[in-house]
């Protein structure tokens, strides 16, 4: 099972690198989610700018939930609002300066799109994101655990 890259090539580079985290990196993902899923209290998930992996990490999070996929695209795509700020405090870093130096901020802005790229291969390869983490070795319950934790 899995999604048929060639249906998302053009989708765009975002949707293709964040379907490469489910590829290259299930376990990280996974383990967020797991995280999310056992937490007692609130959860932050973040990363870097707060849009690729962590994006992914909340689509996939709100998937499960059950959030219509327009509302979480656009959700993903209020990132915009901070790029700018974000992109300036990033560049100033040796770790992100130099790549942030060739790029303009359209080539960083989060598109809707994108994440209804990552939620269609989802649903066409394994039945969405639920069905992507039972992949991973998700008993139901521990889905269902999740699901009950961003639900009630």
């Amino acid at each position: 099972m899995g999604y048929d890259p060639r249906r998302v090539r053009d989708a765009g580079f975002w949707a293709r690198s964040y379907l490469g985290y489910l590829e290259q990196r299930p376990d990280s993902v996974s383990g967020a989610l797991s995280a999310i899923a056992g937490a007692s209290g609130a959860t932050v998930v973040h990363c870097a700018a707060g849009k690729d992996r962590t994006g992914t990490v909340v689509a996939m999070a709100l998937d499960v939930a059950g959030v219509p996929h327009a509302e979480i695209a656009a959700d993903y795509a209020l990132t915009q609002e901070r790029l700018a700020a974000i992109i300036d405090r990033l560049a100033r870093r040796p770790s992100y300066g130099e790549a942030l130096a060739t790029q303009t901020l359209a080539d960083q802005t989060p598109h809707a799109d994108s994440a209804l790229a990552v939620l269609t291969a989802l649903d066409e390869g394994w039945g969405g994101a639920a069905g992507w983490l039972r992949e991973q070795g998700w008993s139901q319950d521990e889905v269902e655990q999740l699901r009950d934790r961003l639900t009630r």
